[in-house]
C-alpha cells in the first residue's frame, strides 16, 4: 500500500519535470530563432546599403556619353565652362583694346621710327660742320599752294610760312623758339634755311626740296659750329652787343 502511494506521488513529479523540459526546449528554440532573425535582418541592412552604394557608383561610371565620347557633365560643369569661355573672350577683347594705341603712344612710335631712320655723319674737323643728318622718315609738310609753284620769300607769303613750317618740323625747334637767319635758293626747286634755337643756341642749316602738290620736304640738316649766314655776319658787325637771337632777312 505504501509502495503504491509513493508511485502515485512520483507520477505527477515526472510529468511536471517533463513539461518543464519541454517548455525549456521550446524557449531555447525560440531564442535561437530570434538570434537567427536578428543576424539575418542585421546583415541584410548592412550589406544591402553597401550594394546600393555600389549600384549608384556603377551607374555613375556607366552614365551615357555625348557625341564627342565624353561623359555628360552636370550643370555646375557647364557653368564653369561658360565662365572660362567668357573669361577668354574678355582677354581677347583686352588684347584688341591694347592694339588701339593712344595719340601719345602713336607719337612716341613715330619719334622712335624717325630716330631709327636717321643717318648721322660726323663733319670734317677742318670744316664748319659738326655733323650731317639725313632722315628717310621725313615727309613733305603739305601745302595750300596750287601748281605751278613759284618760290616766294616774302615775310607774309604762304610759301614763306610753309618753308618755316618744314624747317621747324625737321629741326624740332618750336616756331616761337626758332630764329630764321637765312632763307635762300639752292638751285632749281631747292632752298636752304639757317636757323638757331633761342634756348640752346644750336645753329642748324636745313636743306628743303619742293615736292609738287605736297609742299616742302627736308632732305638734309647740317649742325654748324658757327652761324655762317651773311645776315648774321652783318648783324654781328653792326650790333655786336645786342641779343643774337633776332629775326633775320631773306635772300632770294
Amino acid at each position: 500500500m505504501g509502495y503504491e502511494i509513493n508511485k502515485l506521488n512520483e507520477g505527477p513529479r515526472s510529468e511536471r519535470r517533463a513539461k518543464r523540459k519541454k517548455v525549456n526546449r521550446i524557449l531555447n528554440i525560440l531564442i535561437v530563432l530570434v538570434v537567427v532573425m536578428i543576424v539575418f535582418f542585421g546583415g541584410k541592412l548592412i550589406f544591402g546599403d553597401k550594394n546600393v552604394d555600389d549600384s549608384v557608383a556603377s551607374k555613375q561610371t556607366n552614365q551615357p556619353s555625348n557625341d564627342n565620347g565624353k561623359a555628360a557633365s552636370d550643370p555646375s560643369d557647364n557653368k564653369e565652362n561658360e565662365a572660362e569661355k567668357t573669361s577668354g573672350e574678355t582677354n581677347e577683347q583686352t588684347k584688341e583694346d591694347t592694339k588701339e594705341e593712344s595719340p601719345e603712344e602713336n607719337e612716341e612710335q613715330k619719334t622712335t621710327e624717325s630716330e631709327e631712320s636717321e643717318v648721322i655723319t660726323e663733319g670734317d674737323p677742318e670744316s664748319n660742320i659738326v655733323k650731317t643728318i639725313v632722315n628717310s622718315a621725313w615727309k613733305p609738310v603739305g601745302t595750300e599752294q596750287a601748281e605751278p609753284h613759284t618760290t616766294n620769300f616774302a615775310p607774309d607769303s604762304v610759301d614763306r610760312n610753309e618753308m618755316e613750317m618744314a624747317t621747324s618740323y625737321a629741326t624740332g625747334f618750336d616756331r616761337s623758339d626758332m630764329v630764321v637767319w637765312w632763307l635762300g635758293r639752292n638751285g632749281g626747286n631747292s632752298i636752304t634755311a639757317t636757323v638757331s634755337s633761342k634756348t640752346t643756341k644750336q645753329v642748324l642749316k636745313v636743306y628743303l626740296d619742293w615736292v609738287p602738290n605736297e609742299g616742302w620736304k627736308p632732305t638734309k640738316i647740317e649742325e654748324l659750329k658757327e652761324n655762317d649766314s651773311e645776315t648774321y655776319k652783318n648783324y654781328k658787325t653792326s650790333e655786336p652787343d645786342e641779343d643774337e637771337n633776332e629775326p633775320d632777312e631773306d635772300e632770294d
